[in-house]
């Protein structure tokens, strides 16, 4: 099974600075500018509001995501939920 840390992130949402809702903005543009189901974006914040915020914006767009760190920054791997399907794994 493949861990999630190890899916190479095609696109970084840089949301460092912003406060809530902004982090949640940011990455709905980009989901939209890269329609692909092949990206896996990954989202690098600063507000600890988006450890809530990610994970209910991700769930009622229906995207599998991942928390991988918290320090320094709080980073979020995101994905649509086809991608890690057809890629065999689900999560690590």
């Amino acid at each position: 099974m493949v861990s999630i840390k190890e899916y190479i992130v095609n696109i970084i949402v840089d949301s460092k600075g912003l406060a809530c809702p902004m982090p949640v903005i940011k990455l709905k543009k980009a989901l939209t500018q890269n329609p692909s189901k092949e990206r896996v974006f990954l989202l690098v914040l600063t507000d600890e509001g988006g450890l809530k915020d990610i994970p209910a914006f991700c769930q009622q767009q229906q995207l599998e995501w991942a928390l991988v760190q918290t320090e320094p920054f709080i980073e979020f791997k995101v994905w649509r939920k086809c991608h890690l399907e057809e890629g065999g794994g689900k999560n690590g």
